[in-house]
């Protein structure tokens, strides 16, 4: 897969994941676990930007907590394991310039050697309700996935803060995934 075609199969998967999560939100009982236990890069483009469209202390706390990012392709990084310096009482300082990352989180779209990206949802109390929905989807197309998913969801419905889990998402079910949350 070449560069074009590489950015082009990361910008419909970006245009996938809003699709999907225009149909949800953040639970009142939220405590901003995507602000917690992940390290948040940046590409060159958009740190850039954020830098001149924040207030000054903003620029601050990035500058002084971005080092150089690991991931491939990615220009800083912002390690949130702790929680991210941009987030005071559970709620970010930057939201309307918050970087991709955190727009299209709990979807992670990940490198991936083979198909160019790949898509994971990260647990969280938000993609609870999606992986229900997934599962609610995957009755009428897959009996296994559907019990498989189900069970997921029961498991993990009283989430109270994120865990090291996560479920792939075949990027072939997506429009008609996005389709059915459409009609509900």
């Amino acid at each position: 897969m070449d560069r074009r075609q590489r950015f082009k199969k990361y910008d419909w998967l970006i245009s996938k994941t809003q699709s999907i999560l225009k149909h949800y939100s953040c639970p009142e009982s939220c405590n901003a676990s995507c602000c917690k236990n992940h390290i948040i890069d940046f590409h060159r483009k958009e740190y850039e930007k954020i830098l001149k469209n924040v207030d000054k202390e903003s620029v601050n706390i990035l500058k002084s907590n971005a080092v150089k990012s690991e991931l491939k392709g990615c220009y800083k990084a912002i390690n949130a394991v702790e929680q991210c310096p941009l987030l005071i009482n559970s709620k970010c300082r930057i939201y309307d310039n918050r970087p991709e990352a955190c727009r299209t989180f709990p979807f992670v779209i990940y490198p991936d050697a083979e198909i160019g990206f790949g898509l994971t949802l990260l647990l969280c109390p938000m993609s609870v309700n999606i992986v229900r929905d997934y599962a609610q989807w995957y009755k009428a197309v897959n009996s296994i996935m559907h019990s498989q998913l189900t069970d997921l969801y029961e498991q993990y419905r009283n989430i109270d803060k994120n865990n090291d889990f996560c479920i792939e998402m075949k990027e072939q079910n997506l429009d008609s995934f996005i389709e059915f949350l459409e009609r509900k």
